[in-house]
Formats: C-alpha cells, structure tokens, sequence
C-alpha cells in the first residue's frame, strides 16, 4: 500500500465527517489497534462535544490505560499505575482493545453501542495470544485509571462572566455569543505527571502600552482583520485549517508518524502515553495562567475606549471568533507544542506530514518538518485575530518544558 492510500486510510477525510460510528476502513498492517483506537477515542470525544481541556483528558487516560494493559504483558518499562502481571499467557493486542474500550465507555455510556460494535471488529483476528487474558488485563488496567483520576478535579466546571465595570487591559466576554469564560477551575486539575499544576506557570504578559504589547497588537491589527489586505492567501488558509481543536492536531500528527514509520505496539504504546499526557498536562498550565491574568483579547483592545470600556465592536473584526476564554497564554500553542515536542524524539524533527484533520473543510497542510507544524499552529491564532505573538511564545515556552519533563519523568523503557 503506498504511503497516500496508507495515510487517508487511518485518517479518512476529517474528523467531524463521522455519523457517530467508529466503524474503521480497511486497515494496513502496520496500522496497529492502539492507532485504530487513539482515532476511535477522538472520534469518541468530539461525537460527546467535548473541548480541549475535556478532550485531552480523555486522551490520556485512554493512554495510560493502554500503556499500563500493554506493559503488564510486554513488559515495556516502568509502569504509569497498574503493573499485574497475568498468570499466563495473554494477547497485548486484546488488552489494548479492551482497555480503549472500557475508558470510553465509562466516560460516554451513550455511545456504548458504537463501542461495543468497534470492540467486537477489533478482537476478530487477534492472534499474539489468548484473547480472554488479554481482555482480562485490559479492563483492570482501565479500572484502575478511572479509579485514580475520578477526583482530580476535572468537575464540575464553572464560567467566568468577567468583571462588572471592566478596565484596561481586563478579559470580559467577547463576540459574537458573549459567553462567559469556560472551565475557570482547570488550572487547578490534578495533573498527569507534573508535580503541581503551577509547575510551568507563566511569567504576566508584557504591560499595557509597552514596546512588546505595542509591537505585538500592530501585528495582529494588521494580520489578523477580518478583511485584512496584509495577510497571504496561505495565511489565511493556516488561520482557518489550525482552528479545530489544538489536540486534533496532536493525535493525528502521533498517527500518521506512527503509520509511515511502522512502529510496533510496545512503541506505540510509550508513544502515545507520553504524547497525550503531555498535551493534557500543558493544557492544565496554560489554564492557571489564563486565569490569573485575565487578559482582554485583541478584539477587545482594539475596539475599546481610553479607560477600557467597549462601546461596540465596531472598529475591528478578527478573522475568527474569539474563544470564550482569557487571552493569556494561548491554549493551542502549548498543547501542539507539547505533544510534537515528545513526537520529536522519538521520530525527529524532519518529516513529510499531510495534516487532513480539520473541522472546516479546509484542504491538507503539508509540511516537512514538525517544527512547521509548531510554527504554523502558533501563528494561526495571530493570522486569526485571536492572539498576540508574546501569547503565543510564552505558550510554546511551556509546552517544551512540558514535553521535557514528561519524556524525563514519565514511563520509559527499562
């Protein structure tokens, strides 16, 4: 199978063209079921209209449970949580399955039918040991993740309506819903591997009418307007392909590496863990800091009065809808940053990638590097008129030290 066949394969043509299925096209070889699986959990998690912060915490808990289900059998490395061995011999594969399975459903009883569906196809065919065992191990490491993070603090989430007389500089709901700022709690979720959910904080955002603020909203002034005449065709296309969900990005990336370099199950197991631990972890940081500062986004600063009050939201237009959360850092940044970061030193850094996933029919990014899917993504929220470019690096800051410090202190190899 060549590599473009290989590719649409495992990732179809977007991820929202689904009708509540998970049902998989005919896969290749080395398209393992922790591959097949990691697909069928973001399907899971948009289907359930989760967001980023929802998302990616679903993710890694899918991660770790296939991880610790696989390692308990293979014998990967140091464990995340579990690590019971079976009595005999048992299918990792099953295990995997199983396991995906049984996370998904405890989280979306809705879509149990689906799930039980997939699991069904999955287990057909195994062959790399007793199916029974394996499933046996899948289900006890899935329990035990559940178990472990059920307070963690992910819930209930609350919104933030911003302050009754806002000034200068002050985040408050922006156009054109006017939500209230979502998930005010999540800088405060027990983390995955950090050792506290202010571990990587972010110094404040530079001050208002400084030469880096200054700097920072001339440039999205100009780039991103909503009819703006500076910004490229490309640009544009960049702004709109990178607006999906920033784990979106994340878990196809992991995918197609996986894919093209034929990676086998113990890898992809150690891969996917660390990956989706990473992006949740930093989205769990990036958090704290939105809230702490509460920075107004562009489009209010450039539509607001000397004293900081909006009259209308008539000066200025960004291309994209500003999300119903505080500006600073950008959340997007850091959790591409993260997970491509820890890809990096498993596949390195120069890669042809044909990124397809996307909640807006946009045509593929192709790139040839992961640092440009980096670059790309952080610069969309400016291109997009929803970020400065100093909210974009201090989340990239992040997102890398994230990434070093899961790859340095989360499961490896022995």
């Amino acid at each position: 199978m060549n590599r473009s066949l290989l590719i649409s394969t495992i990732i179809g043509t977007g991820i929202l063209s689904i009708n509540n299925t998970f049902a998989l096209q005919p896969k290749p070889a080395n398209a393992d079921v922790i591959v097949q699986w990691n697909l069928i959990t973001v399907k899971a998690t948009k289907i359930a209209k989760q967001n980023s912060n929802l998302a990616s915490r679903t993710e890694a808990v899918e991660a770790i449970a296939v991880y610790d289900a696989v390692n308990s059998i293979k014998h990967i490395g140091t464990p995340y949580h579990y690590n019971v061995e079976p009595s005999g011999p048992a299918s990792a594969q099953a295990a995997v399955v199983q396991a995906a399975h049984d996370v998904l459903v405890n989280y979306f009883p809705a879509q149990r039918p689906a799930l039980d569906s997939a699991l069904t196809n999955s287990l057909q065919g195994i062959t790399d040991g007793p199916v029974s065992a394996g499933r046996e191990v899948g289900a006890a490491a899935a329990a035990d993740i559940i178990v472990l993070r059920a307070n963690d603090g992910s819930s209930p989430l609350t919104t933030y309506a911003g302050p009754e007389k806002p000034g200068v500089g002050a985040y408050r709901p922006t156009p054109g819903k006017f939500a209230p700022g979502i998930d005010v709690e999540w800088g405060n979720v027990k983390p995955f591997l950090l050792k506290s959910d202010k571990q990587f904080l972010p110094e404040p955002p530079p001050a208002i009418g400084s030469t880096e603020y200054k700097k920072a909203l001339a440039e999205v002034n100009e780039l991103g307007e909503i009819k703006s005449t500076k910004r490229t065709e490309d640009q544009t296309h960049i702004a709109q392909f990178y607006k999906q969900d920033a784990e979106l990005t994340v878990n196809e990336g992991a995918r197609l590496l996986a894919v093209s370099h034929g990676t086998t199950l113990e890898e992809n197991a150690l891969i996917f863990v660390l990956v989706d631990i990473a992006e949740a972890d930093a989205r769990i940081e990036i958090w704290g800091g939105k809230y702490k500062y509460l920075a107004w986004r562009p489009v209010t600063a450039l539509n607001a009065e000397e004293d900081g009050s909006v009259k209308a939201y008539t000066k200025w237009t960004p291309l994209i809808t500003t999300p119903a959360h505080p500006s600073y850092p950008s959340g997007h940044s850091a959790t591409v940053t993260a997970g491509y970061e820890v890809l990096k030193k498993f596949f390195g850094d120069k890669n042809h990638l044909e990124l397809r996933t996307t909640t807006d029919g946009e045509p593929a990014r192709v790139v040839e590097s992961l640092s440009a899917v980096e670059f790309e993504n952080g610069y969309s929220r400016i291109y997009g008129g929803i970020h400065y470019a100093f909210e974009n690096n201090s989340a990239q800051d992040v997102g890398r030290k994230v990434a070093d410090w899961v790859l340095k202190n989360g499961p490896h190899k022995k």
